[in-house]
């Protein structure tokens, strides 16, 4: 009975204790006079995505509509104040001219973590992440690229035959982002990891199997990602969570170095990515002439900020296996989806899917039995056009982030000055810039002509970032 009593007492005040510490960070920006989203305890502004109502890039730039005037506002991950930046100048002052001040991403991970995504770029942070990029950059170049792409014009040239013979025989129906899935799984595997497999027609192979583990975003993979925002590194170490299944890092190390062992024992030399890598190790990865004539790939070629570097480059062949895997994560679904989208614009839009047409007929009577290069995919304007244009109107990422790690100043239009301390987040609204009025006339309108050589000209660069922009672009 005594103890009955007391958990009356205790149950209210645990409970309003608890209360006030979730919601003990919400005055936050209303004392530094800044607009916000309304948070909830707990989640902060994050309820939304809980609750089913909004996709979590939507619920993160609803302060980017409710308040138009500002160049930008707060929002609240869980418990964890951020901003979220109106203001494409400001971005890109952020991103490029300030970089020093926000060279993170809000999702890092720890070597301890996951040997093989604490080593991937986009998941390093600090000094870690400056000296893997530099020592990756030679690896980007446009002679590089031209080199790596025999190898993509070949493969994409066999899957379009097989797919074509199965047409022949009646097998018509295709979900489309099924085949793209299998297509990315089976280039991303030829030019990272040297190995040539045939997933349409074979799905149960073991590449396959492991490159859907390895790109995975949803599902149990995605709840991790999505708790790594607020769980330190030092709870998935101290409970054995990895990203990536042990045996699917396993299998991809192994992969790795049997195929390096291999090619070095009979002197073979393929241009993919193990190639480079293994030049980059023995410091002999160089930047060639013929890149300054390759460097523009087309409207939406990155500007590279980093120097390259391939001083004391000794990656392991771990080390090698992570930068592979990399392109796995951040490349088949978004290069997948992308496809998926300008295909479905296409359809939806004849004109512009007749003139992509011409322009395709034109080049295959040039090339005549000839093989499509480089140099010539980068003279198709309007393959170009639509390419951008599907990027502007669905782009990969809705939204890009940075965290502080050294206080920075700003201030908005009415000269409220506002100082961001090291840890705070910055979130950029990629996909609201993109769909903004303001900076593209009629958004909702599939339109590549906006990236013609008479109109692109008026297009704000700085609204443009499909795949973000500066050092960590």
């Amino acid at each position: 009975m005594v103890l009955l009593d007391l958990l009356v007492v205790l149950i209210p005040i645990v409970s309003y204790l608890l209360y006030r510490w979730a919601v003990a960070t919400y005055d936050f920006f209303e004392k530094r006079k800044i607009p916000y989203v309304k948070p909830y305890p707990f989640v902060g502004g994050l309820w939304p995505v809980f609750s089913g109502k909004l996709h979590p890039t939507d619920a993160a730039v609803l302060g980017y509509n409710l308040f138009p005037e500002n160049r930008f506002s707060g929002f609240f991950a869980f418990r964890r104040p951020g901003y979220l930046i109106h203001d494409p100048a400001l971005a890109k002052q952020i991103m490029i001219k300030d970089f020093d001040h926000f060279t993170d991403h809000m999702n890092t991970i720890s070597v301890d973590v996951d040997p093989i995504f604490g080593r991937a770029l986009f998941f390093m942070d600090g000094q870690r992440w400056r000296h893997g990029r530099s020592g990756l950059s030679p690896a980007f170049t446009g002679s590089k690229m031209r080199n790596m792409f025999t190898l993509l014009s070949k493969y994409v040239e066999g899957a379009m035959q097989r797919l074509a013979q199965d047409a022949g025989q009646g097998k018509m129906e295709l979900e489309i982002r099924d085949l793209f899935q299998k297509l990315g799984n089976d280039i991303i595997t030829s030019i990272s990891f040297g190995v040539e497999i045939d997933s349409v027609h074979n799905p149960n192979n073991e590449f396959f199997k492991r490159g859907k583990q390895l790109a995975a975003t949803g599902g149990f993979q995605g709840l991790k990602f999505f708790f790594s925002l607020v769980v330190p590194d030092s709870v998935f170490k101290l409970f054995g969570i990895r990203f990536l299944p042990k045996e699917a890092a396993d299998f991809y190390v192994d992969v790795v170095s049997k195929t390096i062992k291999h090619r070095e024992e009979y002197k073979i030399v393929r241009p993919d990515f193990i190639h480079l890598f293994v030049q980059a190790r023995k410091n002999e990865l160089k930047e060639e002439t013929a890149d300054d004539e390759l460097k523009s790939a087309g409207f939406t070629t990155v500007e590279e900020h980093i120097e390259a570097s391939t001083e004391n480059s000794q990656y392991t062949d771990l080390d090698i296996t992570a930068v592979a895997a990399s392109f796995f994560f951040g490349g088949i679904e978004t290069t997948t989806t992308m496809l998926c989208f300008a295909l479905y614009e296409l359809a939806g839009n004849k004109e512009v899917q007749q003139k992509l047409q011409a322009e395709i007929d034109s080049v295959r009577k040039e090339l005549g039995e000839g093989s499509l290069t480089y140099e010539v995919l980068q003279k198709m304007k309007y393959l170009d056009m639509v390419v951008t244009e599907t990027l502007r109107r669905w782009p990969p990422l809705g939204i890009t982030n940075r965290v502080c790690v050294k206080p920075y100043t700003f201030e908005d239009h009415e000269g409220t000055k506002v100082t961001i301390e090291k840890g705070q987040l910055i979130q950029i609204p990629v996909q609201s810039f993109h769909r903004d009025p303001n900076f593209f006339p009629d958004p909702y309108r599939f339109d590549p002509e906006r990236f013609s050589e008479e109109n692109k000209h008026k297009i704000n660069q700085d609204a443009f970032l499909p795949f973000g922009s500066g050092p960590r672009n």
